[in-house]
């Protein structure tokens, strides 16, 4: 056989080879469904460690102690969206997760901001608590309607 002939033959094997992979690929199951109860269980343990960590945080006693404050509040909403988003939710709660995710996310940048707003720009200030207020609210409403009621801030 010539040089031509092998070239021409190793490539068609090639060819089929990949073409037999491809399909075996797409013929792979789908990922098995994430259990309901398990699900909430889960999210539940990661508000239920936070809501721990946000009360061990000493309160402000001035308004020096306010930027820490918000700071150490953010740090902990930051770890509770990174640590919702890992898990896997099923199909039927998959947008509520993305926007608790979302929200909690969201709650964490607020903080952030608070933090670094001067205590001189009262309107400022006001309208990054007005916000945190509204976030922690549709959260809220998402949690209970989720039946994740741990990971409400407002006792239901």
């Amino acid at each position: 056989m010539s040089s031509l002939g092998r070239l021409s033959r190793a490539a068609a094997i090639l060819a089929m080879s990949a073409s037999i992979v491809m399909t075996a690929g797409c013929a792979s199951e789908a990922a098995p469904a994430v259990d309901a109860s398990a699900y909430r269980a889960e999210l539940a343990a990661i508000c239920v460690a936070s809501n721990a960590e946000r009360s061990a945080i000493a309160d402000p006693l001035d308004q020096a102690g306010v930027a820490s404050f918000a700071r150490s509040v953010a740090d902990v909403l930051t770890r509770q969206a990174e640590a919702a988003r890992a898990l896997r939710s099923p199909d039927d709660l998959d947008d509520d997760h993305r926007a608790f995710v979302q929200n909690t996310a969201d709650q964490a940048a607020a903080w952030t901001s608070l933090a670094v707003i001067p205590s001189s720009d009262t309107e400022q200030f006001g309208a990054l608590q007005t916000t945190i207020l509204e976030l922690t609210l549709g959260r809220d409403d998402l949690a209970t309607e989720m039946d994740i009621l741990a990971c409400r801030v407002a006792p239901a």
